[in-house]
């Protein structure tokens, strides 16, 4: 009888071990899969304002919008005095990322 409760005692944990592994994974997959379409949506407006302000010289001049929205979610752009475009992604499920990106090229 002890060895038929401990059977059990050891084969609950291997379950339980191996539903713990499979759960870590989906977390780990839908961490990577929210990082890439953020990622995504930032370099899309990094290229976006990039393209607009191929002619700008001066950070007064810079084209920034303060939002862009995709279906994946919703990116907000500030501009700081220097040229710096902090844009932040925010996807529909909550997650969000930070890239700041300077659109004005330096010339020596």
């Amino acid at each position: 009888m002890p060895i038929t409760i401990f059977y059990l005692f050891l084969s609950q944990m291997m379950l339980f071990g191996i539903i713990r592994v499979y759960e870590n994974q989906l977390y780990l997959y839908r961490l990577t899969e929210n990082h890439y379409k953020a990622q995504t949506l930032l370099a899309y407006t990094d290229y976006w304002l990039k393209n607009r302000n191929e002619e700008a010289s001066t950070p007064e001049n810079l084209i920034v919008p303060a939002v862009l929205s995709f279906e994946e979610g919703i990116v907000h752009c500030v501009m700081d005095e220097t040229g710096k475009v902090t844009a932040t992604v925010t996807l529909q499920n909550a997650y969000s990322e930070i890239l700041v990106l300077e659109i004005l090229s330096q010339e020596l």
